[in-house]
């Protein structure tokens, strides 16, 4: 050994030294390599692990939620009356009618009664109800189908309820006369009108509208008075026309 170390060494013993000293460096590399592989790879798995451990348990947290029974489960309440309100404070906003609005009048057909007098006067001769009286212009005994109302002539005279005028006539003894249906079957007719009428057959009058004048065309009764013949027939029947100025009648 001793020869071989202080001697000099031949051309194939060198390459051969050379060959073992590459071959154990490379084998250390492989090993080396190797085992920075592996632990690599135990961090990656260890990190995919974790990672599907974590939406593992995403998934299965809702599941058990939705596993709840549904009466353990809160519930928003309902507010349907504040909807309700909220409805009614913008009807209101805009103007809407309440509940507690005044009642709209009597649709036309529907008779309650005389709001107002078609003149203003005295009575000069009453409904005789049937009865005979003696009339002071034709001396003859006849039943007074109305009353007499006193009025100078040219007096307004106004419709004694609402309704819609049904004629405008001048009659041969009863002079001009309008005629009103006031509805519920009662008709009124306003008698010993002066010519100039500003109502027609068609138009709709409301009680106190201005029919015409009191004027003298009654021939029957140009003896009397300056008047408005007033009469008022209930179902085609005469009634006293009192009853209906007083309310009676409705």
């Amino acid at each position: 050994m001793k020869n071989f170390f202080n001697g000099k060494l031949s051309g194939k013993s060198t390459a051969a030294i050379i060959c073992f000293c590459l071959a154990a460096v490379a084998a250390l590399g492989i090993f080396s390599y190797n085992k920075a592989t592996e632990e690599l790879a135990g961090e990656l798995t260890g990190v995919k692990d974790s990672t599907s451990q974590t939406e593992t348990e995403a998934m299965t947290e809702p599941a058990a939620e939705a596993n709840i029974p549904a009466e353990n489960v809160p519930m928003e309440p309902s507010e349907p009356a504040a909807a309700e309100e909220t409805m009614i404070l913008e009807q209101d906003a805009f103007g809407m009618e309440s509940a507690a609005s005044p009642e709209a009048e009597p649709a036309s057909g529907s008779f309650t009664g005389a709001a107002v007098r078609p003149v203003n006067g005295d009575i000069l001769s009453n409904y005789s109800g049937g009865e005979l009286v003696k009339s002071k212009t034709l001396s003859v005994w006849k039943t007074h189908d109305g009353i007499d109302i006193a009025a100078e002539t040219g007096s307004a005279v106004k419709s004694a309820a609402s309704g819609v005028v049904t004629s405008v006539t001048d009659d041969p003894l009863m002079g001009v006369t309008v005629v009103i249906d006031h509805g519920s079957g009662y008709e009124g007719y306003y008698c010993n009108l002066a010519y100039d009428v500003p109502v027609s057959e068609g138009d709709t009058v409301s009680a106190g509208t201005v029919i015409g004048e009191v004027g003298s065309t009654a021939e029957a009764e140009i003896s009397e008075e300056p008047h408005l013949h007033f009469g008022v027939k209930k179902n085609g029947s005469w009634t006293d026309p009192a009853d209906m100025l007083s309310g009676e009648g409705s």
